[in-house]
């Protein structure tokens, strides 16, 4: 009994826990890439006065590249995004 009331906590608060990841509003940005920083897993791109720096990595989605490597300065992209905490994370990146 204790166990399947254990269980039942567990499972409440890991979805609890997770709800939030779930519920995050991907964003798209349009720009031109001002920087690439493969090694940092960085691609900061402007659109007329904003610029955004995202973070790369293993589970960001790439469409007309196959890789942050090749993309480079003055290329016109569109960053797929969510925002975790002061992070703003590629989902997906997408060359023009």
């Amino acid at each position: 009994m204790h166990r399947m009331v254990l269980a039942i906590i567990l499972t409440a608060c890991v979805g609890i826990i997770g709800a939030p990841t779930l519920a995050q509003n991907v964003v798209n940005f349009p720009g031109t890439v001002l920087k690439v920083d493969d090694a940092a897993g960085k691609l900061t791109v402007k659109k007329e006065g904003t610029r955004f720096t995202f973070v790369v990595d293993g589970r960001t989605q790439y469409a007309g590249v196959k890789a942050l490597k090749e993309i480079k300065a003055g290329d016109m992209v569109t960053v797929s995004y969510i925002t975790m905490g002061s992070q703003y994370v590629a989902q997906k990146i997408a060359k023009k």
